[in-house]
């Protein structure tokens, strides 16, 4: 009998320790399941965006639907969806940068003095694929109205409105009268799951500057 006791009490006491230190151990091997599935989501933006980039700075037309279509193909697997915006996970936005010098304005018609984007960088083509309410552009966001539906914006626009004024880039790339700066942006939910109390994190960011 007290052999019996004596296992019973270890037994008890066995489970007690596990439980003390269940309150420790669960939430962080929850925490390295949350941060190591991030990290993949993170890798996963990253090769979007590279690739979105490559194709973007080779001249490749997207706003064409079937080259949106191969963007999709790469970015199905996390949950990019260009055909139903509001059911896409993530979103890509492709900018084209123009730093406005004299010729620049000339070719909107405009003299230098009435160039108000003079020696300034602009946004002269934007593309958002997926779903854009999930983020804005790092680099601004001209009226919606003056945008075609190719993603191409006028002369005569970029060079007057402030909106059209790309912002953060000379923070990132010097540029000179004429230059052209390609931009790809991709944003992306993740981690699907989180731990309650973890940290806020809710997307990956990811931009390539060509």
């Amino acid at each position: 009998m007290r052999n019996r006791l004596a296992r019973n009490r270890r037994k008890g006491n066995t489970i007690v320790e596990f439980a003390l230190v269940s309150v420790f151990l669960v939430p962080l091997m929850l925490g390295t399941v949350n941060v190591g599935l991030t990290l993949g989501r993170s890798i996963q933006v990253n090769q979007v965006c590279r690739d979105a980039g490559h194709m973007y700075v080779r001249q490749i037309d997207f706003s064409k639907t079937q080259n949106q279509n191969v963007l999709q193909r790469l970015g199905e697997n996390i949950g990019l969806n260009v055909t139903s915006p509001n059911d896409s996970k993530g979103v890509i936005i492709l900018s084209r940068i123009l730093y406005m010098g004299a010729t620049e304005c000339a070719g909107a018609g405009l003299s230098v003095a009435n160039c108000p984007n003079y020696r300034t960088p602009v946004i002269t083509e934007r593309i958002v694929m997926g779903k854009s309410s999930l983020r804005a552009s790092d680099f601004g966001t001209p009226g919606s109205s003056l945008i075609a539906s190719d993603g191409k914006i006028l002369p005569i626009y970029y060079a007057q409105q402030t909106s059209c004024r790309a912002t953060v880039i000379g923070n990132l790339l010097t540029m000179a009268d004429g230059d052209q700066a390609f931009i790809a942006e991709t944003y992306f939910e993740a981690p699907e799951w989180r731990f309650p109390g973890s940290y806020e994190l809710t997307g990956t960011y990811s931009r390539a500057i060509y």
